[in-house]
């Protein structure tokens, strides 16, 4: 059994909630103990969490996971990603790529190669790939960059956009049907937050892109579902694709895959061992 002390630093039970979490994560396998620390962890799992993410539940639908999530949610810790604080997350991006970030560079500078110019950025945040991936492709001075995410989050990529110079070429749209039209649709790391699935935006398009590139998104073997993810400034629903369901769909809307690339990434979800992610991934599909 691990040793918890019950010192406070800054105000906060830091060592009592950081042992809690090991605790719990050894143990919770065991029958008896699964009874007792179930409960323990939904309580924990309702705070704020400032190291990494934490989970919670499996769930059939969207819907269902964001009733769980209101009744889990707080002033502190509400229901929904579309707050202030999200703005000034992962700022880090602008200036540096993650390793995760190379295998989409990569396709995104073949794409812009043969004659793509329009990228619709799903759930691109401030534009962090825009600025980021800057640092290592020469973009096409005819490039247009779109991104689209949650209404604050908009705001504020406007006004950045503004400052650095780029509003002509960066742009941000309020509704996701935008990408009508586009060369590429891109999206990395957001597919797991949307309320709908991507084939269901590509069939709302009247101009389907020619290419379609995912990144850092959440692959299950055969499993599609949704769970709770604790952000430490919001707990959202957090959708797992089945690879072949996936895969299926976007074949059935005329799209090949082109690429596929596996992430060093996992994810547990206590207390549902079977639905665990071994690997984030990503995909190139293109129109045939």
């Amino acid at each position: 059994m691990v040793g918890v002390s019950t010192k406070f630093l800054g105000g906060q039970p830091y060592q009592v909630r950081e042992a809690l979490a090991r605790v719990v994560g050894e143990t919770m396998e065991l029958p008896v103990i699964r009874i007792f620390a179930k409960p323990l962890y939904e309580r924990y799992f309702r705070r704020p969490f400032r190291r990494g993410n934490l989970y919670f539940g499996v769930y059939p639908s969207y819907e269902q996971a964001l009733a769980k999530a209101r009744h889990l949610a707080s002033a502190k810790l509400p229901a929904t990603y579309d707050v202030q604080e999200a703005a000034g997350k992962y700022l880090d991006q602008i200036q540096s790529l993650r390793a995760c970030d190379y295998p989409a560079m990569f396709w995104l500078k073949h794409i812009m190669e043969s004659g793509g110019r329009k990228v619709f950025d799903l759930g691109g945040h401030l534009g962090l790939a825009y600025y980021g991936f800057s640092h290592h492709i020469q973009y096409p001075t005819d490039l247009a960059w779109c991104v689209h995410d949650l209404p604050h989050v908009v705001t504020a990529g406007r006004a950045l956009a503004s400052a650095r110079g780029v509003d002509g070429t960066l742009t941000f749209a309020d509704r996701p049907q935008a990408a009508s039209g586009c060369d590429l649709v891109f999206s990395t790391g957001a597919l797991q937050y949307l309320p709908y699935r991507l084939p269901w935006l590509i069939d709302q398009l009247p101009e389907p892109p020619r290419h379609v590139l995912l990144n850092l998104i959440p692959l299950h073997a055969d499993k599609s579902f949704f769970t709770l993810q604790n952000l430490g400034i919001a707990i959202c629903p957090y959708r797992i694709e089945s690879i072949g369901r996936l895969t299926s769909d976007m074949e059935a809307r005329g799209y090949r895959v082109r690429d596929s690339w596996k992430l060093d990434r996992c994810m547990r979800i206590p207390f549902e061992w079977d639905h665990a992610v071994e690997n984030y991934g990503g995909y190139y599909f293109e129109r045939r």
